[in-house]
């Protein structure tokens, strides 16, 4: 409604202010014919009588665009003097009220004479009063045309804004599936609704994702739980006969296990949370010199590790090296080493260890969220399989990527690259 009201007042005010200067265009340009018509009339007739052509015997010209005007001559003293038309009549029409009015005065043999044109308006007049009329109904038929064609167009183009609205309020938290009509243009209501699935897509992932996070937390969680109160459950049985030091000794195990479990779900929320301090410059050599320097199963090798800065979180960073060197000792025999370096525009942290390695068709899905390969499964391997979703979450945040691939020790060879900052 607001675009068709803007669209018809713009047009009428645009057509009003052109219909007034065509009428006052063609008013003008009648007038200055008449005119024109009048002062050549006044010319042959003048050229005539300086000649010494006598008044009875000049010869009228017919009329100009104009029309032919009316003309009068008046001798010395006001005589008026009598003059032919081109048939032979007189020119002279009593009665008439001209509004052109033309003047001349001629020197002849006889004294000054006085010439006078005069022509009507009445033409003039008809012919604007008739392109009046015709604008008046003409004007508001195609404001009202106009009107309509906007409403339709607009309606047209606005169809498509409608439907995604409705689908995009139809759908909900169980109907995220749903995706809003994408109309088969690519304009800006097209980039829209592509832009809208795009969107529905990320969230649908992300709701999977968070759905099958609690899925598999609940079951990790559960485990430890249900162990402990199967514990207790065979204490109680036994009565006066139950250990109760193994009972404590076993509880006190599994209770290790849940707080480890429930410590990496929380470090893994606030990772994705996203509301970390502002990233500065951080020189990811001394990250993890440090993080080297803490007492591990197996021996790391530093060796190999050169300066390289990149831009990030420190405290983050430290969790990607602190979560690889977890991994790389828990794997490994007898030996991990760690190397640093700047490779074109990247700083290169590599990670390797002398375990058993990790197979092709296994290297994408350990760093999904719960994944704990069958040389891991066991309780004694530690982690609930949260350690290196996480290394991915975080490098991922820094525009980074991680990858695995085979160790010249024989186990798995974590790379992360992170873009260098000079």
């Amino acid at each position: 409604m607001r675009v068709t009201l803007a669209a018809a007042g713009l047009f009428a005010v645009a057509l009003a202010l052109a219909s007034f200067g065509l009428v006052r265009s063609v008013h003008d340009n009648l007038v200055d014919e008449i005119k024109q018509t009048n002062e050549q009339q006044l010319e042959a007739v003048a050229l005539q009588l300086e000649r010494g052509v006598n008044p009875e015997d000049v010869q009228v010209p017919g009329g100009g665009p104009g029309g032919t005007p009316l003309l009068q001559a008046r001798g010395p003293g006001g005589r008026p003097v009598n003059l032919p038309g081109a048939d032979g009549r007189p020119q002279v029409r009593p009665g008439e009220n001209p509004q052109v009015r033309a003047q001349r005065q001629v020197e002849t043999a006889q004294g000054t004479v006085t010439l006078v044109a005069e022509n009507s308006l009445d033409a003039v007049d008809s012919t604007v009063d008739s392109i009046t009329g015709a604008l008046v109904i003409g004007v508001p038929v195609l404001i009202a045309l106009l009107a309509g064609l906007t409403w339709w167009l607009t309606g047209r183009a606005l169809r498509p804004v409608e439907a995604i609205r409705a689908e995009a309020a139809a759908i909900t938290g169980s109907t995220i599936h749903r995706r809003v009509p994408e109309p088969n243009t690519d304009d800006e209501v097209g980039r829209l609704a592509r832009t809208m699935n795009s969107m529905l897509d990320r969230l649908e992932a992300t709701s999977l994702r968070q759905r099958r996070f609690v899925s598999d937390a609940s079951h990790e969680l559960r485990s430890p739980i249900a162990v402990i109160r199967a514990q207790l459950e065979v204490a109680l049985r036994r009565g006066d006969g139950t250990d109760w030091p193994t009972i404590a000794q076993r509880v006190l195990v599994e209770d290790a296990r849940l707080e480890q479990a429930v410590g990496e779900l929380l470090e893994l929320a606030r990772t994705e949370e996203r509301v970390d301090a502002t990233p500065v410059v951080v020189d990811l050599d001394e990250v993890v010199l440090e993080e080297t320097a803490r007492e591990r199963r197996v021996p790391v090798d530093t060796s190999r590790v050169l300066a390289g800065r990149v831009h990030g979180t420190s405290a983050q960073l430290a969790r990607v090296v602190a979560n690889l060197l977890d991994n790389a000792c828990r794997h490994a025999k007898t030996h991990v080493a760690v190397a640093l370096g700047r490779q074109e525009h990247d700083v290169v942290l590599t990670v390797d260890d002398d375990g058993p390695g990790i197979s092709v068709a296994d290297r994408e899905r350990v760093f999904e969220r719960f994944t704990r390969l069958d040389e891991g499964r066991s309780r004694d391997a530690g982690g609930v399989g949260l350690g290196l979703a996480m290394v991915q979450a975080i490098v991922e945040r820094h525009g980074g990527s991680v990858s695995v691939d085979d160790a010249p020790l024989g186990g798995a060879r974590f790379v992360v690259r992170l873009p260098a900052t000079d």
